[in-house]
């Protein structure tokens, strides 16, 4: 099946989504996030990264976020793997800037099924906030879990892939989650562009807890991964 016909059979899923996410709105906004995932192998086990991304809202039409996040992989074997690093979160406000510094640690797992891939982790962070010179600190777990689907029939990774995920985020207190913080779900494509490039692109639905309502951003992201 040509992945033109195969886009067709996944288009009235898609629009159903859609609909359903557009009908259930409160606060919304039209954003637009650009990332570049560059890796470095220290050995077959490690690898350095270094995560840049740019976020804007109204698409490009002002800033919302900067992100710096570096961090080091180790592979565990059986398709496992323990990831840890840091993030700088630059966060544009009406009124003032938001800066969060943050620890994180991850678990990460993927699964082979025929040719469809599951995958998932568990991210636990450690953030430090600083809004209008007030600081706070507070912890954070982060659920992610999804699949891809290859489109075509070659089998040499070229076929560009569905990919769909959903990503819960709990605020943790006195060592347990206890509250909402946010959701992501997210269906797009990935293309093999080259042996070292790849390229994640689609629409991403964010819900945001503020307070007693929810800020719902419609973004189209694009993530472009490279292996140095």
């Amino acid at each position: 099946m040509s992945f033109m016909k195969k886009m067709r059979n996944y288009l009235p899923f898609i629009l159903i989504i859609f609909t359903f996410w557009q009908s259930n709105a409160q606060e919304q906004q039209n954003n637009a996030w650009k990332a570049l995932f560059t890796d470095y192998s220290l050995t077959n086990s490690r690898t350095l990264r270094l995560e840049t991304h740019i976020r804007t809202r109204q698409f490009f039409g002002e800033n919302d976020q900067y992100l710096l996040r570096p961090s080091v992989r180790f592979e565990l074997g059986n398709n496992t793997a323990f990831t840890t690093g840091y993030t700088l979160i630059s966060s544009n406000t009406p009124k003032y800037r938001t800066i969060e510094n943050n620890l994180w640690q991850q678990f990460s797992f993927s699964l082979p099924i025929n040719r469809t891939n599951y995958f998932g982790w568990i991210r636990l962070e450690q953030r430090w906030q600083s809004k209008n010179k007030d600081s706070n600190y507070g912890a954070r777990i982060r659920f992610r879990s999804g699949f891809q689907f290859p489109l075509g029939k070659n089998k040499k990774a070229l076929s560009p892939k569905l990919v769909v995920f959903n990503e819960v985020f709990l605020l943790i207190k006195d060592n347990f989650p206890y509250e909402f913080n946010q959701n992501w779900t997210f269906i797009g494509f990935q293309q093999k562009i080259s042996k070292k490039m790849r390229l994640l692109t689609g629409f991403q639905r964010n819900t945001i807890a503020k307070g007693e309502s929810f800020l719902h951003k419609n973004i189209w992201s694009s993530l472009l991964f490279y292996k140095l």
